[in-house]
């Protein structure tokens, strides 16, 4: 099964990092427009992502304090990792599954942009307050064969 994994490093604390994924406030603040709930272990929630008209349920798996966060949206399962180190946190993100041929690496590519729009206004929230820094509905990333 192929799977895509974005690695990155925010300087801050892993509690910090966690609380701005899994909480209404805070990830409404960097990545969705709206939530419908906080992130449960067995609960489903609703995104909105309305720069690119698009609602969907996400159903939430396991969640580890400070540590681990995992859920199941269109198209794939998603698991989240932090890890402190020296002051800051190592987040690495895996989604799976991507597919093999063309449409499995156009997925990729998209998912790997997005992926890292998700760490950068992750970043741009937690170190300078910045919420929803350019949210963009014409950036677009295409594979062909």
């Amino acid at each position: 099964m192929t799977k895509l994994i974005v690695e990155d490093r925010i300087d801050r604390p892993a509690k910090d990092v966690f609380e701005a994924i899994v909480t209404v406030e805070g990830l409404s603040s960097f990545f969705v427009a709206t939530t419908s709930g906080p992130m449960v272990p067995g609960t489903t929630v609703t995104w909105s992502f309305p720069h690119v008209d698009a609602t969907f349920d996400v159903a939430i798996g396991e969640i580890e304090p400070d540590r681990f966060v995992s859920w199941s949206w269109p198209g794939g399962q998603v698991t989240i990792e932090l890890a402190e180190t020296g002051g800051g946190t190592a987040l690495t993100i895996t989604e799976q599954p991507m597919g093999d041929d063309v449409e499995g690496a156009a997925r990729a590519a998209g998912q790997t942009q997005g992926w890292t729009y998700f760490v950068c206004t992750l970043r741009a929230h937690l170190l300078h307050g910045i919420r929803h820094f350019g949210l963009s509905d014409g950036i677009r990333a295409t594979v062909s064969a």
